[in-house]
């Protein structure tokens, strides 16, 4: 024992890290002398490491927020000398506009996140455990849904219920009763028009994702001796299936919660026209004024930081619940629920008029507008043309955008994914101390919205040398959309890397590979398709996503997201359109790729988030 004791530093520095202080892994006596040095030379040096690999990654999530929380303080206009004071609070919640922003974003958030949920889990249950046909398309249809950008579709809504051309408002207006009617019945730009449009583009996309692995792993022994003891089918729903995902409901309605606190594209396109904003837009909007309100808007989003974090937490805490699900049984069933001969075929038609109604009939809408004369317009004597597509491909702006997009999406996809993953074999592999907060601060970039995130490098660029480096270039708005992404990223390889044993990297090491080999020959291809699939929806994300770019591109670096969005604003619907169908073509051959590359584990790898 003693010996084992003398030579345990010596065979591993992990060992001593591993061990508390003054004892050996065995419980034997404190090593001494040069023994002793060398353990405690071993810990000063892993403190070191871990402080440094945590100042790394704080600096990358919390410099963006810190620039955030210290400029809403600045007082002096652009351009001018800095002050700072309190001017900024004091003048944001006198404003009346912050109160109505706050109270749209709640009133907005919690309608569609309950509706959402209820919604989301009959359709996961439908699709997950009963014998309903054609849950897999359908499940996948769910996936195309979340990989079309959601101003894409917003824009097959308008086209639909746009309240005076909207073509199912004008086949409705045939009706008896509303013949009369000049406009609506349906308005799509109104409250309930954008909870609509979130419920079929965001919400219940992300929420069926998120519910169908959960279900597929409950054990339907619970469900069969409920049924076996006399319960009714829909009293085993309520009394056991609900309360058994009750943890996961949870998870997903906050997680939902926090998206709809994040939400800027919808609420940009269909409530600045009837005034209604959003934190978000109203941010945006003081951003935009001239000259820019740079310290209320900065001041408005630091408000908002700590009830987004506050969410996140309780989101990851509810999440984290979720693995008591799994361990609900001593008999593990995955048998589906019989819904009969008739029942099985009704729900399949329930299903694919749900999914024909929200996600083919918008889609089908945006690429019909995309060839539309004048955009909603279907009485003219002939609404089609070509025009928009081949004023578009003749376009300098288009062509210099979607190369943007492109060399955005590959950088941010490369950097990210070597990023995310030397953060994540940090937090999984590592034995330093500070690998707990270095998994803190990888998360915390969830909780930012990208408007805000948005905002905070831009005085970050603005207010350091960095401007003449990151200011307006792809480089920044590359760096920009790999902290977007981070936590999801991160997440995705993080879960790959523990269900891969470190007892085969010890084995490739004990033959005497070296670290990098046994990473490389081992590890690499154990987790590839988790990582590659992080890297899919990382260039996913650079390409469709607008809150976190919007205020740091410029003329020369604008991709076409942004390019989406302009067009989308000043009224130009036709192009619009037609940049939409292109970048719902380009994310849906991505979602393609990721389930030919990735196969489950991307279902599983947004399981974290």
């Amino acid at each position: 024992m003693n010996g084992r004791g003398k030579h345990g530093p010596a065979t591993g520095g992990s060992v001593g890290l591993l061990t508390p202080r003054g004892q050996t892994p065995a419980g034997g006596p404190t090593p001494s002398g040069p023994a002793r040095s060398t353990s405690s030379g071993v810990r000063r040096r892993a403190r070191v490491q871990g402080s440094l690999v945590f100042a790394f990654v704080a600096a990358v999530t919390l410099v963006p927020v810190g620039m955030l929380l210290f400029n809403s303080l600045n007082v002096a206009r652009p351009g001018q000398p800095a002050r700072y004071g309190f001017a900024n609070w004091e003048q944001a919640f006198s404003d009346p506009t912050l109160r109505d922003a706050a109270w749209n974003t709640f009133r907005l958030g919690v309608p569609r996140v309950l509706i959402g949920l209820v919604i989301a889990t009959v359709l996961s249950w439908l699709i997950a455990r009963t014998d309903m046909p054609g849950g897999k398309v359908a499940e996948v249809l769910f996936w195309f849904a979340f990989f079309i950008p959601s101003l894409s579709m917003t824009l097959g809504w308008i086209l639909l219920a746009d309240p005076t051309s909207g073509a199912v408002n004008q086949l409705l207006r045939h009706l008896p009763g509303l013949s009369g009617h000049t406009e609506g019945p349906l308005n799509i730009y109104s409250y309930w028009g954008i909870i609509w449009s979130h419920l079929t583009a965001t919400t219940v996309p992300i929420m069926t994702i998120l519910l169908i692995p959960s279900f597929r792993r409950m054990n339907a022994s619970l469900e069969e001796a409920a049924q076996v003891s006399g319960a009714s089918r829909w009293r085993t729903a309520i009394r056991i299936t609900v309360p058994v995902m009750l943890p996961t409901l949870l998870g997903a309605a906050l997680l939902s919660f926090i998206y709809s606190l994040k939400a800027f594209e919808i609420e940009l396109l269909l409530g600045s026209p009837i005034g209604l904003n959003v934190y978000s837009t109203q941010i945006y909007d003081w951003i935009r004024d001239n000259p820019p309100s740079y310290g209320i808007a900065t001041a408005l989003g630091a408000v908002f930081i700590p009830v987004l974090i506050l969410l996140a937490v309780a989101q990851r805490y509810g999440v984290r619940r979720r693995n008591y699900v799994t361990l609900g049984g001593h008999t593990y069933s995955d048998e589906p629920v019989r819904l009969g001969r008739v029942g099985r075929w009704v729900a399949a038609v329930l299903v694919g008029l749900y999914l024909l109604v929200t996600a083919v009939l918008p889609i089908a809408a945006i690429v019909v507008g995309s060839f539309m004369r004048r955009f909603g317009f279907f009485e003219l004597d002939n609404p089609f043309t070509t025009r928009q597509w081949t004023a578009l491909f003749d376009d300098n702006l288009f062509l210099s955008s979607i190369g943007n997009s492109l060399l955005i999406g590959l950088a941010a996809t490369l950097i990210g994914i070597v990023f995310y993953f030397a953060v994540a074999y940090v937090i999984v592999r590592s034995k330093l101390p500070t690998r707990g907060g270095v998994d803190v601060m990888a998360w915390l970039p969830a909780a930012i919205p990208g408007i805000l995130l948005g905002l905070g490098l831009l005085w970050l660029y603005l207010d350091t040398p960095l401007r003449t480096v990151l200011y307006g270039n792809l480089l920044g708005l590359t760096i920009a959309v790999v902290i977007s992404h981070m936590s999801t990223g991160t997440q995705q390889i993080k879960v790959a890397l523990m269900q891969v044993s470190p007892d085969l990297e010890a084995a490739a090491r004990i033959s005497g590979a070296g670290a990098l080999r046994a990473n490389w020959r081992i590890l690499l291809p154990l987790a590839g398709p988790a990582v590659a699939a992080a890297g899919v929806l990382t260039f996913h994300s650079a390409v469709s996503d607008i809150s976190t770019v919007v205020l740091l591109s410029s003329n020369n670096s604008r991709p076409l997201s942004v390019l989406l969005l302009e067009y989308s604003t000043s009224g130009a619907l036709e192009q619009a359109a037609a940049v939409g169908v292109v970048i719902s073509a380009l994310t849906v051959t991505v979602a393609l790729i990721a389930r030919a590359l990735t196969g489950g584990r991307l279902r599983r790898g947004l399981g974290p988030r």
